[in-house]
């Protein structure tokens, strides 16, 4: 009984420092880390800007965005890629390579600092994000199946942690999943609202 007593002991003192440790580590290098995530993130939202209006100019996708719903629609649809085969080209040689990259180091990023999320960032880091709309675990919404488990299993890690959101979780484990199963997103702090006889999925975690 003593030996399992010290052992308990040992065991939940591991664990304490190894978090503290993580947290120290995010803390040194939240800035590096935030730059280098804006970064891929910047990259993502090219690559799928360009597969839709054949641009790498962001006035361009600015400018779209702020037309009307409909005259946005007419906009795109002028500059939208005719040819699917040139799409299916873009998707496989250059936006999934890239969402690949990038999931394996967001992988190695959760293993060494812990789920970088953006109310844990601003813990530590309070300068302007370069996009409003940064959100770090974007870009891990189109992770390739082969990181699926991997990071399922690095997901359920930081739930169980408090360092990532239930909201986001759930999101995430729908994504990864295959079958997407709704329930999932229900289970995780999601509920369902009817707009037009079309469900929506609403995210309800404080």
């Amino acid at each position: 009984m003593k030996n399992l007593f010290v052992f308990s002991f040992f065991l939940i003192t591991t664990i304490t420092l190894s978090q503290s440790a993580k947290e120290k580590r995010f803390k040194q290098d939240v800035a590096r880390l935030v730059e280098e995530m804006e970064s891929m993130y910047t990259i993502d939202k090219l690559l799928l800007e360009y597969s839709s209006v054949i641009s790498y100019n962001r006035s361009d996708t600015v400018r779209i965005d702020n037309l009307s719903e409909r005259l946005g629609i007419v906009e795109t649809a002028n500059k939208k890629i005719i040819n699917d085969s040139l799409t299916d080209y873009i998707f496989k040689n250059h936006i999934n390579p890239k969402y690949g990259e990038h999931s394996v180091r967001m992988i190695a990023i959760i293993k060494k600092y812990g789920f970088p999320g953006k109310e844990r960032i601003r813990l530590y880091y309070d300068k302007e994000f370069r996009d409003p709309k940064f959100m770090p675990y974007r870009l891990l919404e189109n992770a390739p199946l082969e990181h699926s488990i991997k990071l399922k299993k690095l997901l359920r890690k930081e739930l169980k942690k408090g360092r990532i959101n239930k909201c986001t979780y759930g999101n995430l484990m729908w994504r990864l999943s295959r079958p997407m199963d709704t329930q999932i997103l229900l289970d995780n702090g999601y509920v369902m609202e009817e707009k037009d006889g079309v469900p929506h999925f609403k995210p309800d975690c404080e």
